[in-house]
């Protein structure tokens, strides 16, 4: 997306063993509508779970997908988003702010200041929160608005995406300036959904007679930029922000052919390396 949104291509084309990822990149920006973005639906646990299930089977809607990522705890797709213990507050907070009626949020808004009033042992923060009640939720409903047209204006910038097509992208008749970069899972980390076979894309990138590059923290190939990880969406309070050690870029060919490759926009490793942007 980041390669598309650079508007330095004249297409980009991308393919994911993930076919939930799949469907969901195909709801959100080719064929739209097929997800309720005003009023979404809540994702309680049950329904997760199910949704899981049914994905795993095969077997599965849109629905299913964004339940899968969105109501998982950092959007790893296997653990649902709330512990058991305030399930039922987040929920009723989620339907304070996307039910589809001014009367229905005010109803959950009432129940979620219950949940406030019931475990605050501090009074005077207890009142505060029952006596802005009204204010609160204007608030609520210019954010909404804005939150909206944000949302309109970044899918609009994406409307260049291609359809993602089942392809052998080791079998495509590439043309000169074409440019093949993989982002596979990472070798050692446990956050997928799938077993990879390293060894075998290793074999594949190696001969694959294309200029190429691949992203890992440590692959058997010439190394020829590296950046700063940054994790930017906390799984833990304190956590935006945090550096979490080094990407690196690799070349399937030579440091020689990648120097006459990258020709004047070449960069020596310790330099500072460019950016789609």
């Amino acid at each position: 997306m980041a390669a598309a949104m650079s508007m330095r291509w004249n297409s980009v084309v991308g393919n994911d063993l993930n076919p939930a990822t799949i469907k969901l990149l195909d709801a959100v920006l080719i064929n739209k509508g097929q997800i309720e973005y005003e009023h979404p639906p809540v994702c309680t646990r049950d329904d997760f779970f199910n949704s899981l299930q049914r994905i795993e089977n095969g077997d599965f809607t849109v629905q299913d997908c964004v339940n899968k990522y969105c109501a998982s705890f950092g959007n790893d797709g296997k653990t649902y988003l709330y512990g058991e213990d305030i399930e039922v507050c987040k929920t009723t907070a989620e339907q304070m702010l996307t039910c589809s009626t001014l009367e229905s949020r005010r109803h959950n808004y009432r129940k979620f200041i219950d949940f406030l009033l019931k475990d605050c042992t501090n009074e005077r923060l207890a009142r505060l929160v029952n006596l802005q009640s009204l204010t609160r939720l204007e608030r609520l409903q210019r954010l909404e608005r804005l939150e909206r047209l944000e949302r309109l204006e970044r899918l609009e910038r994406l409307e260049r995406l291609e359809r993602l097509e089942q392809i052998d992208i080791f079998n495509i008749d590439y043309s000169e300036f074409d440019v093949v970069y993989f982002d596979i899972p990472y070798k050692g980390t446990n956050k997928y959904d799938f077993i990879f076979d390293h060894e075998r894309f290793y074999e594949m990138f190696r001969g694959l007679k294309k200029p190429a590059f691949l992203s890992e923290y440590d692959a058997p190939f010439t190394l020829v930029a590296q950046f700063d990880k940054c994790q930017n969406m906390a799984a833990a309070v304190g956590s935006t922000g945090k550096k979490e050690g080094l990407e690196k870029l690799y070349f399937n060919g030579t440091l020689d052919e990648y120097k006459r490759l990258m020709g004047r926009e070449y960069r020596p490793l310790e330099e500072k390396q460019l950016t789609l942007f």
